[in-house]
């Protein structure tokens, strides 16, 4: 046993130490801790469930340059929820689940939304997961993107939606079902896109859409059955694309139809009553083709049509009684064609509207012998 005073000795250099070692050792502890602490609150924020992390975000409308995703909002009251909203995407880098979508869901009344594309940003796909939230919407835009495909169901079934503009997003393909079961949607414009097809699936359960724009796209011919379920649309524009065949089953369904816009496309010939469903149709836009012949019953049942333009072809000659199949037609335009004969007959079936002074004929053009 050692005496007393060494015992003590001993206690103290040991107590010495341990402290030298914890003063050492303690701050890198501390700061291990601290990483871990971050690291945990991360997993955890990435585990917690979409709507549960509200209450944390910043307002959609709050015009934080600092998000990859800015909007403007009216009205432009921070107590008053927002019935409009005008974003912007800056950023290349905004996957599905980045958190700066989850600012909309601090703005479930908006009615109108438009999404564009900034020239440094990106976007590659339909937010789906946003819109499902959005159950006021009424009026979607979403332009200059890179959304390449249309998925099914890409809209979320909004019920409340009318308007759906997707003008210059470089779509290339529309899978089935992409456009379902949106039971007040009255106008889906894909003006300027690339597509290459369309499938009748693509547009189920729209009893209200009215107008369907397709103008600029690389559509090269019209499926038949295309447009079956469309049973209410009134227009139906395929202006400057490159159809070259019309078949009379293309139209099948579009009763209703009012007008048709078939303009600068490949069509070189038109066969017998390829319209002869469209008995509504009252605008019929066939200009800019390379329309060599027409067939004489090739208007047939269009006994409402109004407005015929046939305007800059390569019409050599009109059969005998072409127009009897379009009583009604007060405006005719063959300008700029290679007619080298018009006869009384041509027109005859018309002569009784051409006293109307609403009426117009149009026989001029640098083609014409």
């Amino acid at each position: 046993m050692l005496p007393s005073a060494m015992a003590s000795t001993c206690y103290r250099h040991v107590t010495l130490v341990l402290l030298l070692l914890c003063v050492v050792t303690c701050p890198t502890e501390s700061r291990n801790r601290e990483k871990d602490l971050k690291k945990s609150k991360t997993t955890q924020l990435s585990q917690v469930p979409y709507s549960e992390t509200v209450s944390s975000l910043l307002n959609l409308c709050s015009g934080d340059r600092e998000m990859k995703l800015v909007c403007h909002c009216s009205p432009d009251d921070p107590h008053v929820k927002a019935q409009k909203a005008n974003c912007w995407i800056f950023s290349k880098d905004l996957p599905r689940k980045d958190p700066n979508w989850l600012a909309f869901q601090t703005q479930t009344t908006v009615e109108q939304l438009k999404i564009t594309v900034q020239k440094i940003g990106n976007l590659t796909y339909i937010p789906s997961d946003v819109l499902v939230t959005l159950k006021y919407l009424k009026q979607l835009t979403i332009e200059y993107g890179m959304i390449t495909n249309l998925s099914e169901f890409a809209f979320g079934n909004l019920t409340e939606l009318r308007n759906l503009t997707l003008h210059k997003n470089q779509i290339r393909l529309i899978h089935p079902f992409a456009f379902a079961n949106h039971p007040f949607l009255e106008e889906i414009n894909l003006e300027r896109n690339e597509i290459v097809d369309l499938d009748k699936t693509a547009l189920v359960n729209l009893p209200q859409l009215k107008k369907l724009n397709l103008d600029f796209n690389n559509l090269t011919i019209l499926h038949a059955d295309a447009f079956v379920y469309l049973t209410s649309l009134e227009e139906l524009h395929v202006e400057s694309n490159q159809v070259s065949l019309l078949s009379r089953e293309s139209f099948k369904g579009l009763g209703n139809l009012r007008n048709l816009k078939l303009s600068a496309n490949n069509i070189g010939y038109i066969g017998d009553t390829v319209f002869a469903e469209l008995w509504s149709l009252q605008e019929l836009h066939l200009d800019s083709n390379h329309i060599e012949k027409v067939s004489a019953r090739a208007f047939d049942g269009l006994n409402n049509l109004r407005k015929l333009n046939l305007e800059h072809n390569r019409l050599t000659r009109l059969e005998r009684g072409i127009f009897t199949g379009v009583p009604a037609v007060l405006t005719l335009n063959l300008n700029s064609n290679m007619l080298e004969t018009i006869t009384y007959n041509n027109f005859l079936p018309l002569m009784d509207n051409f006293v109307n002074s609403s009426a117009v004929l149009y026989v001029r053009g640098e083609w014409m012998i």
